[in-house]
């Protein structure tokens, strides 16, 4: 299983046919699910399904925030509009005025422009056609497989350090268990010098506190051996459980036979 971290960054550019160049941009964070946000102008609002469409295919899990940035590669056609029956009533009533009023003059380019209502300047629309949607999602497919790619490198370098401390971990873990027999004789001889002033002591029944020693180095020596066993068992849970660094619901069982849950750090498995 590849192990894929959820920080990641991709980017690619292309050209749009003949009147776009369009640059896509993406970048993800740790998320438990999928949340793809696509940014995209108003007058963009067709081509957001085609890139999560794509982000969706290629990723799996994580916060992805895409962004398109088009540029046209020739000049907007323009129409320049002029509304002329406006125009028509704007000088009539301007005539009339004139009669009666001391209003004299004629109204130039420069006046009409100050009205806002009369020109309008249009742009043609901005329609897509079927190959620019083709050369869009292509454009977009290179952003995801070159986020995903940063991804799984992030990944493998978190997988080399896991591996190196677990191995680590395994040796420590292997010295500990073969003294586990040797600090149990230990701890029960130091038990013994501590309680043997009150052997001296008058009422005291040496065998009962023989006894006690024993009942207690028993258990200080099954304490033991179990310490050591669970931490025997730590090495292979951890190394079962390396997918978990990804987030995976990975799951080890200790000796008492209780499932815990593998902890989760920021990098997650992701497709």
């Amino acid at each position: 299983m590849t192990i894929r971290s959820m920080t990641g960054f991709g980017r690619a550019k292309g050209s749009l046919g003949e009147e776009w160049t369009a640059e896509v941009i993406a970048r993800s964070v740790n998320h438990r699910f999928l949340d793809v946000t696509v940014k995209v102008r108003e007058n963009e609002i067709d081509l957001e399904p085609v890139l999560r469409r794509v982000f969706s295919r290629h990723v799996a899990r994580g916060k992805v925030e895409v962004a398109l940035r088009l540029k046209r590669s020739t000049p907007a056609p323009t129409l320049i509009a002029i509304d002329e029956g406006l125009l028509e009533a704007l000088l009539a009533r301007f005539a009339l005025l004139a009669e009666h009023y001391p209003v004299s003059g004629r109204l130039e380019a420069r006046d009409l422009l100050t009205i806002p209502q009369i020109f309008s300047v249009e742009t043609s629309g901005n329609g897509f056609t079927p190959d620019d949607l083709a050369a869009l999602e292509a454009i977009a497919r290179e952003a995801a497989l070159a986020l995903v790619a940063m991804r799984e490198t992030e990944g493998a370098l978190v997988s080399a350090d896991l591996t190196e401390r677990i191995e680590f971990l395994e040796k420590r873990l292997h010295r500990l268990s073969l003294r586990c027999g040797e600090i149990a004789g230990k701890a029960l001889e130091t038990l013994r010098e501590r309680l043997r002033p009150l052997l001296s002591e008058p009422g005291l029944d040496p065998g009962r506190l023989e006894q006690v020693v024993t009942d207690a180095s028993r258990r200080r020596v099954q304490f033991d051996q179990t310490a050591c066993g669970v931490a025997m068992d730590a090495a292979p849970a951890m190394r079962r459980s390396r997918c978990a660094c990804c987030g995976s619901a990975t799951r080890s069982t200790s000796r008492s036979g209780r499932a815990s849950s593998s902890g989760r750090d920021r990098f997650r498995p992701s497709a």
